[in-house]
């Protein structure tokens, strides 16, 4: 067994003692986990309309027996790769590029009493958000520089649309795009805590669209998708005041986490 699959297997066995609340629940997760590497063995197949209700330390979360839902577990709540310091009191946070919601439900039980927003395209991903963050305000559109319409290629599980090439077969669709201070207008924010971004590919259009947000935003953390979209993103946001906390880039993704540094009691 390579040392890639090996380590795998133990961030799989960590985020399963870690989130399972009795051992039967430990055992399930990981079971799940596991999935992607049975399959590929020929030892199982995907199911992609079944729902799969996990119990965790976090309460209820709901994954899809596909390629991808499950694969989030390590990152959102083991690596805890979204994880910021206490944000200001009553400030919203927003989920652009939320997906089925997990993001938005580890956020949400990391900062209690904070409204959020999940922003996210696809109707089959946006379906699963208040399953797994019920008190989350829901936004089916995409998010961009400017109003308008853009191509994104969607998967056949209907999992992800992405701006950039992906290795399995997609089909292109069109999505309704707002720029993100249209979204924060309409809503009557003034105080934003937290922007997480994973807009896969479309992180400068999402900055574009945001410098108002921004300007009443405390902290950013985000996926970049490329070298150029990943120095771009610090860039702007150096631009727009913000200190880099961390960076990093493998040579495929990075990750980005950012702070203000000022009282946000703004008005957008």
């Amino acid at each position: 067994m390579s040392p890639a699959i090996l380590q795998r297997l133990r961030e799989y066995i960590g985020s399963a003692v870690l989130l399972g609340e009795r051992p039967i629940d430990k055992l399930a997760i990981f079971w799940r986990q596991t999935k992607n590497l049975r399959t590929r063995l020929k030892l199982a197949a995907y199911h992609p309309d079944a729902v799969f209700r996990l119990r965790t330390t976090y309460g209820p979360l709901y994954v899809r027996d596909n390629f991808g839902d499950i694969t989030n577990l390590v990152d959102l709540f083991y690596r805890e790769v979204y994880r910021v310091p206490a944000l200001g009191d009553g400030s919203a946070i927003l989920d652009i590029g939320a997906n089925i919601g997990l993001a938005a439900a580890a956020l949400a039980w990391r900062h209690p009493g904070h409204p959020i927003y999940c922003v996210e395209p696809l109707a089959a991903n946006a379906r699963l958000i208040p399953l797994n963050c019920p008190n989350a305000v829901v936004e089916q559109i995409a998010v961009g520089a400017t109003r308008g319409r853009v191509r994104l290629s969607v998967d056949a599980d209907e999992i992800m649309a992405s701006a950039i090439p992906c290795a399995w077969q997609t089909t292109e669709r069109e999505f309704d795009v707002v720029p993100l201070d249209d979204l924060v207008r309409r809503h009557g924010l003034h105080r934003i805590g937290l922007i997480k971004i994973d807009a896969e590919g479309m992180e400068m259009d999402v900055l574009q669209g945001a410098t108002d947000a921004l300007s009443v935003t405390e902290r950013v953390v985000m996926e970049t998708h490329g070298r150029g979209m990943h120095h771009g993103s610090a860039g702007f946001l150096s631009s727009a005041g913000f200190t880099i906390d961390f960076e990093a880039f493998n040579g495929v993704t990075g990750l980005i986490r950012a702070s203000s540094g000022r009282a946000v009691t703004g008005s957008v």
